[in-house]
């Protein structure tokens, strides 16, 4: 019809829909690697701390127990291949299976396992890979494992020593002391909890709290890693500490006579 105007959406057809948000991997948060040093355990750690997945490495028995009992982990990645796996890991699997209920468990086989063996290893919330390790394929695998497991609470609840980190209250409090934080520094503190005990290098930590590479730009990482130390160590023993070369690390404070650290007066990043 004349002097009807032409532009915007024909009134009576759809209009075209967004295209949805890609599909992105979720697993759950911490993962314990159970078994010997390996190219394919280092790289999936790797990747499971660039999506924020808390890692734990065990090469023995007794640190296996020891990351039960701090942090609990509920999905497990067992390297029972001859040359990676560790001394009695079966026996070590039910003990970690005992401590966490529900749990899941990634099995590494070689590719000439028994059926028998699988058969008897292999529950229904796991799965199993045999032969050559690739990452990608494991990290595929442990999505649909945590898929299994029963869904957690929104939020998560960090809690290092006396200091207690809550995500979905977003709120920091240590030795009963409400702190502060900006948004940044609130990130870059999550991620030093999410790793305790971890030393995280500079560049991981710019990559991980402000998403770009490293490109020497570790300036941010030590200005901010400063802000968060005087929050959280204001009077208080030190938390942070910086391992020279290599980055920093967070861990419970060590209570001295005085009830300070030698440490906790330091100022430097």
């Amino acid at each position: 019809m004349a002097g009807e105007s032409s532009s915007g959406p024909l009134h009576g057809l759809p209009t075209a829909s967004p295209p949805p948000a890609p599909a992105a991997l979720l697993i759950s948060s911490p993962v314990l690697i159970l078994g010997g040093p390996s190219p394919a355990a280092s790289e999936l750690c790797q990747r499971l701390r660039g999506i924020d997945v808390k890692v734990l490495l065990a090469s023995s028995a007794e640190t296996a127990r020891q990351a039960l009992q701090v942090d609990a982990p509920e999905l497990f990645v067992m390297d029972a291949r001859s040359s990676r796996r560790v001394s009695d890991g079966e026996k070590v699997l039910e003990d970690l299976r005992a401590g966490t209920d529900p749990s899941a468990v990634l099995h590494w086989f070689d590719a000439d396992v028994d059926l028998q063996r699988l058969l008897e290893t292999v529950r229904p919330r796991d799965d199993h890979m045999a032969g050559p390790i690739s990452v990608d394929e494991a990290l595929r695998r442990l999505h649909f494992i945590t898929a299994r497991l029963p869904e957690r609470a929104e939020g998560e609840r960090l809690l290092v020593g006396d200091l207690e980190l809550d995500t979905a209250a977003r709120t920091v409090r240590r030795g009963g002391r409400d702190i502060d934080l900006s948004d940044t520094e609130f990130r870059l503190l999550r991620l030093l909890m999410r790793h305790a005990r971890t030393v995280l290098p500079k560049a991981e930590i710019l990559q991980q709290v402000w998403e770009y590479e490293f490109a020497g730009q570790a300036n941010i990482v030590e200005l901010y890693i400063s802000y968060v130390r005087k929050k959280i160590e204001a009077d208080m023993p030190r938390m942070i500490h910086t391992v020279r070369g290599a980055g920093y690390v967070l861990r419970p404070a060590e209570h001295g006579p005085s009830g300070l650290t030698s440490a906790s007066s330091a100022g430097s990043p």
